[in-house]
């Protein structure tokens, strides 16, 4: 590799933007698709306001869950809410069901992890994503952990921001 090419590398690496992008970017298009749906009728305010909620009270979440649980427990986490398998409903659909923006938002994270880590074959948001843990090495896993963990913090700052006019626990 020239010596050009590595300091690029070496720079994308340490670009905080390297991380904060795909994550603001996939919190506001989740939160886009909800805001487009309320707009046009196709989800209740109800379930609107319930499925933010639970969206961002997940995103605040996830760097403490990370700490105390680790990956496998918070992909095992997404897989217990609202299996939809291969045939996805529409949002509509989706946003009837409790824990829904807890789902999306666990499904979001672990689509952005796959993004920051530009590895293509890790597929951590299907539903071998477990398996795909579990196959790990030590230190994959541990270095992905610590990928993970820096994400999660970027998922608590900008959830602050994106669903700043969302107030409450999710209970509420």
């Amino acid at each position: 590799m020239s010596n050009k090419l590595q300091e690029e590398s070496a720079i994308e690496a340490f670009d905080p933007r390297s991380i904060n992008k795909p994550v603001y970017e996939k919190l506001r298009d989740l939160r886009q698709s909800y805001d487009v749906a309320k707009e046009c009728g196709t989800v209740k305010k109800e379930d609107y306001d319930k499925r933010l909620r639970e969206q961002k009270s997940q995103a605040q979440e996830l760097y403490t869950y990370l700490m105390t649980w680790g990956l496998m427990r918070l992909r095992a986490e997404e897989m217990s809410y609202n299996d939809w398998g291969n045939e996805k409903p529409s949002l509509a659909k989706r946003a009837e069901e409790n824990q829904e923006g807890k789902r999306a938002m666990l499904e979001c994270f672990f689509e952005c992890l796959e993004d920051v880590t530009k590895n293509n074959n890790l597929k951590l948001a299907s539903s071998d994503g477990i398996e795909t843990l579990n196959k790990m090495g030590m230190n994959e896993y541990l270095g992905l952990t610590g990928i993970a963990l820096a994400v999660a913090r970027e998922f608590s700052f900008w959830a602050d921001a994106i669903y700043r006019d969302i107030k409450g626990g999710e209970k509420e």
